[in-house]
């Protein structure tokens, strides 16, 4: 493996670490900066003390503070999809997989809270790098959705606006607990009891006085 002098710290000796290890000092270093900072008023000298690396190495793999903010919001979605994907392999019932998909969003709003409540915000301005693939994301989501019995003939445009309905939701608990800061479980399990009744009640409600399901 590629190894590189990395400096932890003025006036310490460099020690030989490998690419690997660089990326997780970065990836660590810079989503402790970004949760503390907000995404504009960090920067790479903010990255760099927190990682304990040297400037010249960090420009080895990374062209600025954008490049770490893309990679963490990829890896944290990354996770996200393949949970979704395997609760779906796993599970018959296409309200539970809904359900099994919802777990797996709060999981994250309840491991990262600050860190995704500042991701999350960076990716919804549409001149953010991270827009495209938050778009990425929520059309990949609607691709899985679409292949169970229940929801394959139903309009992917309702798939769509559940899963932007379901964000927001994830997003509202996320600011009214100090902005991630301070997440409680019973904002969590009040989250995932309102987020629940969003998508069970938009893809298998039916009855007098409900709107009938858009169908393709």
């Amino acid at each position: 493996m590629k190894r590189q002098s990395v400096s932890e710290g003025p006036g310490t000796p460099g020690v030989q670490l490998g690419e690997s290890a660089v990326r997780t000092r970065v990836l660590r270093g810079g989503a402790s900066v970004f949760a503390e900072h907000g995404v504009r008023p960090a920067s790479v000298e903010h990255i760099l003390k927190a990682a304990r690396i040297s400037r010249r190495t960090f420009y080895r793999f990374y062209e600025g503070k954008e490049d770490v903010l893309m990679e963490l919001y990829r890896l944290g979605t990354k996770d996200l999809l393949e949970s979704c994907r395997v609760s779906l392999a796993d599970e018959t019932d296409p309200l539970r997989q809904i359900e099994h998909c919802i777990d797996a969003h709060l999981a994250s709003a309840r491991g990262l809270g600050r860190l995704l409540f500042v991701l999350g915000g960076e990716a919804q301005r549409h001149e953010s790098a991270l827009h495209a693939r938050r778009m990425q994301v929520h059309e990949e989501l609607t691709a899985m959705l679409c292949k169970t019995p229940t929801t394959r003939r139903i309009d992917p445009l309702l798939l769509r606006a559940v899963i932007l309905a379901l964000e927001g939701v994830t997003r509202l608990v996320l600011a009214e607990g100090d902005e991630g800061r301070n997440v409680s479980e019973l904002a969590i399990k009040r989250a995932r009891r309102t987020m629940l009744r969003i998508a069970t009640a938009a893809l298998a409600g039916e009855g007098p006085g409900v709107t009938r399901l858009p169908r393709t």
